[in-house]
This record gives structure tokens, C-alpha cells and sequence, in this order.
């Protein structure tokens, strides 16, 4: 089957984010049985060298974005929320007809709700498969961010943004063939949300591969880790918030906390001492994660499956996080910590730290879990029924 795989970020196993590893694998999985053609867009220099390293002009395609290019989008199309109408890209729709007709293109496969607006393409292509993978349900991540604001003219702003974000997941979600979703919870928000029948629940990939696992880097002793792309607002606060419960730790100098993750703002930098170390982009991010002793997630905002949450899981950290860094993979807290505020949260820090049993119990517990519930082989399974056309089932 000839596929055609499109997403607001490159596509690798190498990216310095969740949602762009988890696509290259996606990528890597279906090229197995499937002649898989890319087209993408590169956001900056980071993924312009991974598109140089990993792929050919004979199958990719990639559109330099900008901020100026960015804003002009967003003028040019103000009916659409603001994050879908900064890639609603002329170049992007002009190379995804001239790829579909040159390639003999069968299904499109689309990441990120953002994506979904190109589904107006079964218009002049009657015949193709449009599936879209829902990274989260958009609305949820929009509807939180509006119910926190107190301030009266944002909040305004951000209604309108949420009322066009559902209007726009929903005609792209109810135009699109089959939707993937990567967790349960998301599945039941799109058929009680959307009245959706058409989903499908895969397993994330999170960056791991056990059977290569590298296990002998050495633990920092007392050290707690945050892991996330930093330029995203959520995982901003909640480094911030992390950092402000690390210096309220009982004999905080005897701690480490490692902020790990590309592009962490300027305030963020500021907290960095000898104590609180901020990394910045790293090449091997489990490495880092593997050196703490636990993994913490303050968050407050945000939507759908926590990737980092899987991440730190697997590579056999204890990790405490909130109801909201939970969703979709333990919301009753039968391995993940779970802690509201921040007392709560230093109080489990200490806990563990306090009790070094406790500690390898829930970790080896944690990475058991990950290995059984959230196994890619699920993921290969439901991706050959799907492009299969002799077992493809639409709800």
C-alpha cells in the first residue's frame, strides 16, 4: 500500500520530543510492509539535521517554517484556531496534491489534530483513506487552559479559541476514515465528546526498546528529574513548579534536581545552581533519566497520554505526578505516585528518598507495567489490519 504520512513535526526515533519520536516509529513500522512516502515540516535547526541524516528526497518532503511564515498563516486563515491556522500552509497543500498524484498515494496518515484540516483532500481524491492519529483530544487541552484564567479579556480570547478548536475537531475527527487514539480515556472523550465510532486505541512507542537498554549507567544518589519539551507552556509551569518544592525539601543541598529537555525558558535558566542543573537539549535523554533516582511531574495543564510519564516508568524510575500527568495510563495510582499539591508532592519526595525499599519496589513495579500494558507489538497488530484493505472495518 502506498501511504503518505503527514505531521506538524519531522518524524524520528532521534527528536528531542515525545510526539516526534513516537511518530518515527510509526514512520519505521509501517515502511516494514507499506511504501511510505513524508511530508512534514521542519520547525528548526534540530530537526533540519535530522531530516539531512535520515531521509531522501525520493521519499520525504519537508516545508521550513518561520515565525514570520508562521504569523503570516495565521493571518491569512484568522477563521481557524490559531494553532491549526500556522501550518494551514499553501506550499504544505500544493506538495501534498503533487505527492498524492506522483506516488499513486492509498491511505494518508496524519498526526495531531492540526493535521486534520487537510482532510478537505477526499474532495478531489474521492477515493483515498484519510486516518488521523489524535496525540490528545485538543478540546480537553483548550477547555483547561479557559477554565484557569481569571483574567477577564484572555479569557474571552481563549473562549472563542476553544469554541473554534471544537468546531474543527470535530469536522476533521467525523470526515476522517479511521481515528487512532493513543490511550483509552482519549478514545471515550472522542465517541462521548464527537459521537465517534470509527477509534482505535494504539500503544504510544515512548523511546524505548528494552531489549537494547544500555544498564550500566550509574544513579546520582538523592536525585529527582523533570523530563519534557521546555517551550511547552504546561511543562514550563510545572518545572517551575517543581523547582519551587525542591527548595522547600528538608535539607535541599543534599538533593539534585536535573530539568531535562531542548529550549527551557529564560526563568527557567535563571534557577539553574549547583543543586538545580538545567540541560538543555540532550543527545541520549534516557541516560539522563536513568541517572535520577525518581522522576517528578507537577502538572496542572495539558492533554492526553504523558509520553515522559512512560518514559520515566519504563526505565524503572518510582514517578509521582498529578491526576492530570496520570490520564490514560494510571489513573488509579496502582504504580505512578499520585499528588495534588505541593506539599503532597515534597511529601512524597521525601517518602521515597526516606525509604529506599519502598523506593525499588515501585520501581520495579513501574517498569513491569510499562513492559505489559503499553507493549508497540499491540501497536503493529492494529496497524496491519488498518492498512490492509481486505480487514479494514470502519465503526
Amino acid at each position: 500500500m502506498n501511504i503518505l504520512h503527514i505531521s506538524p513535526y519531522v518524524p524520528s526515533v532521534n527528536t528531542y520530543h515525545a510526539g516526534g519520536v513516537c511518530m518515527g516509529k510509526e514512520v519505521e513500522t509501517l515502511r516494514k510492509k507499506n511504501n511510505v512516502f513524508v511530508l512534514s515540516f521542519i520547525n528548526d535547526e534540530k530537526e533540519a539535521n535530522l531530516v539531512k541524516e535520515e531521509y531522501s528526497p525520493r521519499n520525504s518532503k519537508f516545508i521550513k517554517m518561520n515565525t514570520f511564515y508562521k504569523i503570516f498563516n495565521a493571518i491569512l486563515n484568522f477563521y481557524k484556531p490559531s494553532f491549526f491556522s500556522i501550518r494551514a500552509s499553501f506550499r504544505f497543500s500544493y506538495n501534498l496534491i503533487k505527492i498524492i498524484k506522483k506516488q499513486k498515494i492509498d491511505v494518508i496518515h496524519a498526526e495531531y489534530t492540526s493535521m486534520g484540516q487537510y482532510v478537505w483532500i477526499k474532495k478531489f481524491f474521492p477515493n483515498i483513506e484519510f486516518n488521523l492519529v489524535e496525540h490528545d483530544v485538543t478540546i480537553q487541552s483548550y477547555q483547561r487552559h479557559e477554565q484557569e484564567q481569571h483574567n477577564k479579556f484572555i479569557k474571552i480570547y481563549r473562549k472563542i479559541q476553544t469554541n473554534l478548536v471544537y468546531r474543527s475537531e470535530k469536522k476533521y475527527c467525523k470526515a476522517a476514515d479511521v481515528i487512532f487514539t493513543l490511550n483509552k480515556k482519549d478514545e471515550k472523550l472522542l465517541k462521548d465528546i464527537y459521537n465517534l465510532k470509527n477509534v482505535l486505541v494504539l500503544n504510544p512507542y515512548y523511546g524505548i526498546d528494552f531489549e537494547i537498554q544500555n544498564s550500566n549507567v550509574k544513579k546520582i544518589k538523592n536525585s529527582i528529574c523533570f523530563v519534557g519539551q521546555m517551550s511547552r507552556t504546561e511543562n514550563d509551569l510545572a518545572a517551575k513548579r517543581l523547582i519551587n518544592i525542591f527548595n522547600t525539601l528538608d535539607n535541599n543541598n543534599d538533593y539534585k534536581l536535573f530539568i531535562i529537555g531542548a529550549h527551557p525558558t529564560k526563568q527557567v535558566l535563571s534557577k539553574a545552581n549547583d543543586n538545580i542543573i538545567i540541560t538543555g537539549f540532550v543527545d541520549v535523554i534516557e541516560d539522563y533519566i536513568k541517572k535520577c533516582e525518581i522522576a517528578v511531574f507537577p502538572l496542572e495543564y495539558g492533554a492526553g497520554i504523558k509520553l515522559k510519564v512512560l518514559l520515566s516508568c519504563g526505565l524503572g524510575l518510582p514517578v509521582i505526578t498529578t491526576d492530570i500527568g496520570a490520564e490514560g495510563i494510571d489513573e488509579e495510582g496502582n504504580v505512578l505516585i499520585l499528588a495534588q499539591t505541593d506539599n503532597e508532592i515534597k511529601e512524597k519526595i521525601e517518602m521515597l528518598f526516606n525509604d529506599r525499599k519502598v523506593m525499588k519496589q515501585i520501581a520495579d513495579s513501574s517498569k513491569d507495567f510499562i513492559k505489559k500494558n503499553f507493549n508497540w507489538s499491540k501497536t503493529v497488530q492494529i496497524f496491519d489490519s488498518v492498512y490492509n484493505k481486505n480487514n479494514l472495518t470502519r465503526g
